[in-house]
C-alpha cells in the first residue's frame, strides 16, 4: 500500500454535531496511529486555541493545519503566511463600506490576538463565548484595527448575512489578489462565511506540502464544507460525509457515513483492511 497522508476537515467531519470527538473516534484514531502507524493530520478554519482543546487526548504526531491553511501547529505556530498590510487595509475598508465586522486574526509571536469592534451581534457574541480562556490566542475589542498589526495578520474571518457578505467578497475579488473562501452556513444558510487569507494560502497546499514532506504518495481528504474543496484538486480519493453540503457530495469520490457515525475513523480502518489484501 502507498504511505498514505489522511487529512480530515474537524467540524462537520472529524467532530459530531456537538462539535466534539465521540469517544468512539478518539478510540480508534489513537489505535490506528499508534498500532498501524497510520499518517494522520487536520485541516481547519479554527486556530489553536479551540484545536488543542479539541484535540486533547488524541495522538496528534504530525502538525496540524489551522486557519485555512495560514498557519500549522506543533506545539506553536510554524509555517506561518501573513497577508500584506495593504490588503488587510482594503478589506477593512470594504467590510465598512456593507456594514460587515470581521475578526483580524494576527500573531506577536508568542500568541494569537484577534482583533474585533467592540459592537457584535448575537452570532459574533456565541462565536466568541466559545473561543474565549485559552493560553493561546486573546480577543481585543476596540474601535480600529492598530495599523502596525496589519502585517501580522494571518486570517480575516467574517460572518453576515449571506447577500450582504457577497457584496464584500465580489469586490474584493475584483481588486484584491488574496485568497479567499466565501460560503454559507450549513446550519444557518441567511448567514455568509468570508475567510480571506494570503495569496496562494490554502488547505490544498498546506496538505500537499505536508505529504510531500513525509513522503506520502497518497493523500485521502475528508471534508464536508466548500472551504474543504481547495483539497480536493490535490487529494487522490475525496470522502464527504452524508453530512456534507450538497456541493461537496457532488464532487466527492465517495459518501461516507455522517459525522455522528464515526465515519472517519471507520472508513481509514476499511482502507487499511483493503490495502492488506
Amino acid at each position: 500500500m502507498k504511505k498514505t497522508l489522511y487529512v480530515s476537515d474537524l467540524d462537520g467531519t472529524l467532530l459530531n454535531s456537538q462539535s466534539q470527538i465521540s469517544s468512539t473516534t478518539k478510540t480508534m484514531l489513537n489505535r490506528l496511529v499508534e498500532e498501524e502507524g497510520i499518517n494522520f493530520t487536520i485541516a481547519t478554519a479554527r486556530t489553536p486555541a479551540t484545536v488543542v482543546r479539541l484535540l486533547e487526548g488524541v495522538d496528534c504526531r504530525l502538525p496540524l493545519i489551522v486557519m485555512t491553511g495560514a498557519a500549522m501547529w506543533k506545539g506553536g505556530i510554524v509555517d506561518e503566511h501573513y497577508l500584506q498590510a495593504s490588503e488587510v487595509e482594503s478589506l477593512s475598508a470594504l467590510c465598512r463600506k456593507y456594514g460587515v465586522r470581521p475578526f483580524f486574526y494576527t500573531y506577536n509571536g508568542k500568541i494569537i490576538e484577534t482583533y474585533h469592534l467592540p459592537e457584535t451581534d448575537d452570532y459574533e457574541r456565541q462565536f466568541v463565548e466559545q473561543r474565549q480562556h485559552s493560553p493561546f490566542k486573546r480577543f481585543v475589542f476596540q474601535e480600529r484595527f492598530p495599523s502596525e498589526k496589519a502585517s501580522r495578520t494571518m486570517l480575516i474571518f467574517a460572518a453576515a448575512d449571506y447577500d450582504r457578505m457577497g457584496k464584500v467578497y465580489n469586490e474584493a475579488s475584483r481588486v484584491l489578489k488574496c485568497s479567499m473562501t466565501y460560503y454559507r452556513d450549513i446550519f444557518n444558510p441567511r448567514i455568509g462565511f468570508l475567510e480571506v487569507m494570503a495569496q496562494g494560502v490554502s488547505k490544498a497546499r498546506a496538505a500537499k506540502k505536508l505529504a510531500d514532506k513525509i513522503g506520502a504518495t497518497r493523500l485521502v481528504v475528508f471534508g464536508d464544507s466548500p472551504n474543504d474543496l481547495s483539497m480536493r484538486e490535490v487529494a487522490d480519493v475525496f470522502i464527504a460525509p452524508s453530512n456534507a453540503s450538497q456541493e461537496v457530495r457532488h464532487v466527492a469520490d465517495e459518501v461516507a457515513a455522517g459525522n455522528d457515525d464515526d465515519c472517519v475513523v471507520r472508513w481509514i480502518a476499511e482502507d487499511l483492511r483493503w490495502g492488506k489484501q
